[in-house]
This record gives structure tokens, C-alpha cells and sequence, in this order.
């Protein structure tokens, strides 16, 4: 019987085979559908343009030996040996398969599982035995497992969740892309099997079609594995999206954040003009054809978060480590004070920084108190200071005198800006050194939100302005 292991790469290939026979249940597969299934193999993996992609997945098999090119007798009987091997399984086997626990029917290598030792390089085997023992399904289920995935930058992406559901409509849209592309390509004639790029934008755009059609399901981490199999040097890069980032991205596309959140969509994309939510270009599988930069430093989250608000939330360009074309080199706060948004903001500290509802409360109500204290007082150097501010501890130093300095006058006039048990939430009760960074751009965010409803940043906007100039000269020189 059919059914999840837990292996990606024999996991996605059971979801392939589930979505090709039109069931949702690998349980509910039947004999007919792997006989349908490995004869579509056997057409689709001896011509082109299969064969160019399973170069990639399976070298030196018998459906990319070129000697095979003009002996294709020999090449039907690899394919009848590893795609029907599974209609003769052994009843008895001094072996089990490493993934079903089935009796093996054969030990396999490199060439027909990526990744894995080949024939002669016994000692990477367990017992010094060559070959891995695998069962007849499970070889089909591998050998599906192209169909399942995308072609990427010359490398296979494959993406894996926790979730089988999950990880089965993974595999079910790649295999749809995969069919109309195929279909094309019968028409047209062509040889080789097209490219998508930038895996990385791949891995969301993937995740966030798949996620729409179960948003009544819990929200999953996703693992993406990108990796060829092919010549001297296999490789394997994997991607991880946490829990709490999918948790994000799922939340971030509700009603009450959507517009917020498809705005810096828009301004990721390379290439286009911050108008359209949709990539400015999709290639002919219909993914994007070109990078979004806030989809792809979504995988440094949560490590760097503190960037990523202030590149994202606070539209600060990144200059340095960046090329010419890179979309974040052109943010520019003045022109998208639009796009700033606390809603938003509260949210990435509540789902990726597990920051607690009080502390986020203390740093709003802190906010609102300056950014109320700077209207009336048209304090234009507290502003600075917070646009201005540098990063050394000698900085946190002369902001927390000047807020101390505020604080004082707005209380011989009226009420103090904040009490020292807010303070304290905000800046101080941590163990990390450097959260004041953080903690100052976020109150910046919701004070540049409140003062520009009130239309003081418009009344002051050269303070702006040179805000800008001055990060990309610092950031130039970095």
C-alpha cells in the first residue's frame, strides 16, 4: 500500500502519484493507476525533453545513457526494470526497504536515487554493502518524483511540509505545470527542458497558491530542497520556512493586513514598477520569471529581523551587499510614507518575534505620547534624532537623555510622555544588547504613521529627505 514516509524524496513522489491518479489518499491508489503512472513514465522518460531534465535527477541511468540513444531496446528494459518492479515484489526478502519496510526487491544506487553512493563506493553504505535495499513502490515513487517538483536553475526544487495535504498540493501544481509545459513542448518541438529561476521566490510563490486552497487547515512549516544528482558534484541547498513565518505570510494576506502587506509586495519585484501585485513577468511554467527581494529575506527571519523592519516597515534603502538593479536600493521613505503601517508592523512582532501584547502595547502608547509631544511642540530635533540616530551604545545613551530631557518638559506642562515602567517595557527588559535599535525603530514607525496622517511630515519634510541622503551615504561607506 501506498503512504507517507516522512522522506522528501520519496514523499513527494507519493503525492505525485496521488495527484496523477486523482485521489487525495495515497491509500486510496489503485494497481491500475501505478500501471497508468509508470507506462506515462516510460513514454515522457525515454525522449526529450525528459530526458534533459532527468540528467539533472538521475545520471547515468539507462534514460539518459547516450549509447542508449541508438539502442533503445536496452533502454525499454531499464525502464520495465525500475518503473514496473513494484508488479513483482518479492513475498520474502532477507532485506527491507529503507523507506516502506517492505521486502526489497533490489539495491539501488546513485543513478536511480539521488544523492547516494555510487556502485563501487561500498564503504558510504551501511555494513560495507553497496547499494541501498528499496522496494519496487518506492522506486516508482522516487522515479515520479520529477514530474512532482520544478526545474530550477539547472537543479531540482522540491518542497516538503510536515503536512502530507500540504506537501501533496505542492506536488500536484508542480505536476500541472509540468503537464501544460510537456504538452507545449510536443507541439513546438522542443529539446530541452526549460529553467525557472531564483528558487527562493519560487519556494513563497509555491507556498502561498498551495496555502490559499487550505487556509481552513493549520498553517505548516515548509522544507525546500534544491539539488542536481548530476556528474562530479551533487549538492543539495535547503531551504526552511519556519512555522512562525508561514503563520505570517498567511495572516499578513487577511483583511485586516492585506492592502499593507500586497504594497511591499509590489515593490519587491525586480523589474517592476510598484503598481502590480502580479510579477512584472511569469515563464512558461507561469511562475515569476523575476526575483521579489521581500519574499526571499523572508528566509533570514527571524535572525535578521531588525533589517528587514527597518528595509520593509521603514522603506530604509539597502545599499551595501546589493547589485545595481536590486529594488531595495531604490526605497526611499519620503516617497512611500504611504507604506508604512504599525497594523502590519505589530503583527511581524507578534508572529515572527514572539514579542509579548504588553510590550508592543508600551511601545504604541510611547509612540502616540512623541509623536503628540512633537506635533505640539513642533520638536523637529527629537525627530531628527530618531531618523538620525546612530548605532553605537554611546547613541542609545544621548537618545535616552534627550527622551529623559522630553519627558521632563512635558511634564512641568502638562503629563509626563511616558512612565518609567514603560520605559523600561520598551528599551530595557531584555537580554539583547541591541534590541534599542529595534525598539527605536518601531516607535519611529508608528510616529512617522501618526504624524503623517496629521500632515506634520508634510509640513517638515526635508527632515525626511535627508534622512534618506544620509543612509545612503552610510550605508555607501559601509
Amino acid at each position: 500500500m501506498l503512504n507517507y514516509t516522512g522522506h522528501p524524496l520519496v514523499d513527494v513522489g507519493v503525492a505525485t502519484i496521488t495527484a496523477f491518479a486523482e485521489q487525495v489518499d495515497p491509500a486510496q491508489v489503485t494497481t491500475d493507476d501505478l500501471t497508468r503512472l509508470a507506462d506515462e513514465l516510460q513514454r515522457l522518460y525515454c525522449n526529450e525533453p525528459m530526458k534533459s531534465l532527468l540528467s539533472v535527477v538521475f545520471p547515468n541511468s539507462g534514460f539518459t545513457q547516450p549509447a542508449f540513444d541508438k539502442q533503445p531496446a536496452k533502454r525499454t528494459d531499464y525502464a520495465q526494470r525500475v518503473l514496473y518492479a513494484w508488479q513483482h515484489e518479492p513475498a520474502a526478502s532477507d532485506e527491507r526497504c529503507v523507506f516502506f519496510g517492505t521486502p526489497a526487491a533490489m539495491r539501488a544506487y546513485r543513478e536511480m536515487v539521488p544523492l547516494i553512493g555510487a556502485m563501487d563506493r561500498f564503504n558510504f553504505y551501511a555494513e560495507g554493502q553497496s547499494g541501498l535495499p528499496i522496494s519496487g513502490l518506492a522506486l516508482l515513487a522516487i522515479h515520479a518524483l520529477p514530474l512532482g517538483t520544478l526545474k530550477c536553475q539547472g537543479r531540482l526544487l522540491l518542497l516538503h511540509a510536515s503536512d502530507p495535504q500540504l506537501t501533496y498540493r505542492f506536488a500536484a501544481q508542480a505536476l500541472e505545470r509540468n503537464r501544460r509545459f510537456l504538452s507545449l513542448a510536443a507541439q513546438e518541438g522542443t529539446s530541452k527542458y526549460s529553467d525557472a529561476r531564483f528558487p527562493r521566490t519560487q519556494i513563497i510563490a509555491c507556498f502561498l497558491a498551495a496555502d490559499q486552497q487550505r487556509r481552513d487547515e493549520a498553517v505548516d512549516s515548509v522544507t525546500a530542497y534544491h539539488l542536481t544528482n548530476y556528474g562530479t558534484n551533487p549538492a543539495v541547498d535547503i531551504y526552511h520556512l519556519p512555522l512562525q513565518v508561514a503563520g505570517f505570510l498567511r495572516e499578513a494576506h487577511d483583511a485586516t493586513y492585506r492592502a499593507a502587506w500586497l504594497r511591499l509586495v509590489r515593490r519587491g519585484w525586480e523589474g517592476g514598477d510598484g503598481g502590480s501585485v502580479e510579477p512584472p513577468d511569469r515563464d512558461v511554467f507561469g511562475l515569476p520569471a523575476r526575483r521579489n527581494v521581500l519574499y526571499e529575506d523572508l528566509f533570514d527571519l527571524p535572525r535578521d529581523a531588525h533589517r528587514f523592519v527597518r528595509t520593509y516597515m521603514l522603506r530604509t534603502p539597502r545599499i551595501e551587499r546589493t547589485t545595481k538593479d536590486d529594488q531595495r536600493r531604490t526605497y526611499r521613505l519620503i516617497d512611500e510614507l504611504d507604506l508604512v503601517s504599525w497594523p502590519l508592523t505589530r503583527l511581524f512582532l507578534e508572529r515572527i518575534l514572539n514579542v509579548t501584547p504588553d510590550r508592543i502595547e508600551a511601545i504604541r502608547a510611547m509612540a502616540d505620547q512623541l509623536a503628540a509631544y512633537i506635533q505640539r511642540e513642533n520638536d523637529r530635533p527629537l525627530f531628527r534624532l530618531f531618523l538620525h540616530g546612530g548605532n553605537r551604545q554611546s547613541d542609545y545613551h544621548e537618545l535616552r537623555m534627550r527622551l529623559v530631557r522630553s519627558d521632563y518638559q512635558a511634564a512641568k506642562r502638562d503629563q509626563p510622555l511616558f512612565t518609567l515602567d514603560q520605559f523600561i517595557a520598551v528599551f530595557e527588559d531584555t537580554d539583547d544588547r541591541s534590541w534599542w535599535l529595534l525598539a527605536r525603530d518601531l516607535l519611529l514607525i508608528r510616529m512617522i504613521e501618526q504624524l503623517h496622517v496629521q500632515g506634520w511630515i508634510a509640513a517638515n519634510r526635508e527632515l525626511v529627505v535627508d534622512a534618506n541622503a544620509d543612509t545612503d551615504l552610510a550605508e555607501a561607506s559601509a
